[in-house]
């Protein structure tokens, strides 16, 4: 819950006073530093308190966000593409297991990779991003995207069979007005497939003052707002009309070829041993959920 949203001297003061997931008032810190002070709750829920200038949004999804021009904010958005799309298209097929074919609309689509792996599979796909620059490239692709953002999804209600978000969640300062905005747009028994950073991650919780999720130089630091376990989230889904159907860790880095071929093994107990041991460890630094609305 935010308590306080003020505006002063060109910056917006974000002060969440209770807990996003439980409403508790009396989080720990984790992690202090001048710019900002994360906090973690005792359902283990973790969030930001912090001041960002009115025009940050702008400063870090530029261009070179996605080209990966820029040492601190830079992904290689346009790198990797086949990878990206045929990964893309495995989530896609993994939520239509629950639901049936329809329109998808992709949440924070970026460059488009997700957009593309639905065509691939004959779905009508929409996307909105909060960056100009991701729009117009993906228009001069051909794909249907509009400028939007989290509390105002341009689109009439129960619009969508299949919502996909990866890596948006964790953006937003009030994710519960988030998701009841994604439900409104969702069919009934439409599929949500949701991915964010894994709060349990041994790296982070081993020393949160000097990890990437929270230092204020990092993407982590900037950019997020609340950083999520499975358990907390799948709480968060099921308290906003969404039910879970299955929780599943990504592996620690999509770039290490052995993780792939860990993943990719094609012996289930195999895989299913060393998926079980890396989760154990906290070595996974992501997970993704997918989910049902509720009718």
């Amino acid at each position: 819950m935010i308590s306080h949203l003020l505006v002063k001297s060109g910056t917006v003061s974000l002060l969440i006073e209770n807990c996003p997931l439980c409403e508790s008032g009396v989080p720990e810190i984790l992690a202090d530093y001048r710019e900002f002070t994360w906090v973690s709750c005792s359902c283990g829920l973790i969030y930001k308190r912090s001041e960002l200038s009115l025009g940050d949004a702008d400063n870090i999804y530029n261009p070179s966000y996605f080209k990966g021009g820029d040492a601190k904010h830079a992904h290689a958005y346009d790198r990797r593409t086949k990878r990206r799309i045929k990964k893309s298209q495995k989530q896609i097929q993994h939520a239509l297991r629950y639901t049936e074919p329809g329109n998808l609309l992709d949440i924070g689509c970026s460059l488009g990779y997700t957009l593309k792996a639905a065509k691939n599979l004959g779905l009508t796909a929409y996307g909105i991003d909060i960056s100009q620059y991701a729009v117009d490239k993906c228009r001069e692709e051909g794909l249907q995207v509009k400028i939007g953002d989290l509390d105002n999804i341009p689109y009439p209600d129960e619009t969508f069979s299949i919502v996909v978000m990866k890596h948006v969640l964790e953006h937003t300062s009030h994710p519960v007005r988030t998701l009841r905005e994604v439900r409104r747009v969702m069919k009934p028994g439409g599929a949500i497939f949701i991915a964010v950073p894994n709060a349990n991650y041994i790296k982070a919780k081993l020393n949160p003052a000097k990890s990437r999720f929270y230092r204020p130089e990092t993407r982590g630091g900037t950019e997020h707002y609340v950083y999520y376990t499975p358990k907390t989230l799948s709480q968060m889904l099921e308290q906003n009309g969404i039910e879970v159907q299955k929780v599943h860790p990504h592996l620690i880095s999509e770039r290490s070829s052995v993780i792939r071929t860990l993943a990719e093994l094609p012996i289930v107990p195999l895989k299913f041993i060393a998926e079980t041991v890396l989760s154990t460890l906290g070595l996974r630094k992501e997970f993704w959920t997918s989910g049902l609305k509720k009718v």
